[in-house]
């Protein structure tokens, strides 16, 4: 071989792995913001739960599949308008990306019922934030 083709293809893997390398390094930089949090997502209590990623922002919560923060949010939840019901216990053993204890919450928001299943530590988090929320434009407040 030609040694102009040599030296193009170990540049070509080389930037291959630094391409990967960043991207990686990024991902996990982002899943470990204190703001992002692991989860499974069913739109159905019948559908099969998928891996995904749940993202605090100002005034929503975004959910992210598993392409992570590098695509679009599958879904965009205002924080005022995102309703949990009651929470119960699931089986850890069917999700093995989220630390046991696990709980499963139904939810509502804009008559669209899905459900979102947690770590004990992040469905406390998120019940908090979702309970801290000021009050909407026509609250009545003394």
């Amino acid at each position: 071989m030609d040694a102009g083709v040599l030296v193009l293809i170990a540049l070509a893997v080389l930037s291959a792995a630094l391409v990967m390398g960043i991207g990686l390094l990024a991902f996990h930089h982002f899943a470990g913001s204190a703001r992002s949090f692991p989860c499974a997502y069913r739109s159905g209590e019948h559908e099969d739960w998928s891996r995904g990623l749940l993202h605090y922002d100002t005034g929503r919560l975004d959910h992210y599949g598993r392409g992570g923060p590098f695509r679009q949010p599958l879904h965009k939840w205002q924080r005022s308008a995102l309703d949990l019901g009651i929470a119960r216990e699931e089986n850890p053993a069917a999700f093995p990306w989220l630390n046991a204890p696990v709980i499963a919450v139904p939810c509502e928001y804009a008559d669209t019922r899905f459900e979102l299943a947690l770590g004990l530590e992040h469905y406390t988090g998120l019940r908090s934030w979702l309970e801290s929320v000021p009050p909407g434009w026509n609250a009545n407040v003394a």
